[in-house]
């Protein structure tokens, strides 16, 4: 039992002086200058018309049209289900 806690100690021990000499390494070492790529590329603000047969403006989802067929409404507009009983 007592070489298990002596064991446990001298591992966190050796644990803790090894990070602390890695982490110092990279804390004192005098950083080399690095050379950063930039992107020379220009941006415009002209925007092209969306095409009519595909985007319309008036959906939710612009991009996709659902037809619903329905000829129930309740109060708030909602379309109620007409379902067949068996």
């Amino acid at each position: 039992m007592k070489t298990d806690i002596v064991t446990t100690i001298v591992a966190a021990t050796i644990g803790i002086i090894v990070s602390f000499l890695i982490v110092s390494n990279l804390i004192i070492k005098d950083p080399s200058p690095v050379s950063i790529k930039t992107l020379t590329t220009t941006v415009n603000s002209n925007l092209d018309e969306p095409n009519v047969e595909v985007f319309n403006y008036r959906a939710v989802n612009p991009t996709v049209e659902a037809y619903v067929d329905c000829t129930n409404y309740d109060y708030a507009g909602n379309c109620i289900e007409e379902r067949t009983e068996e």
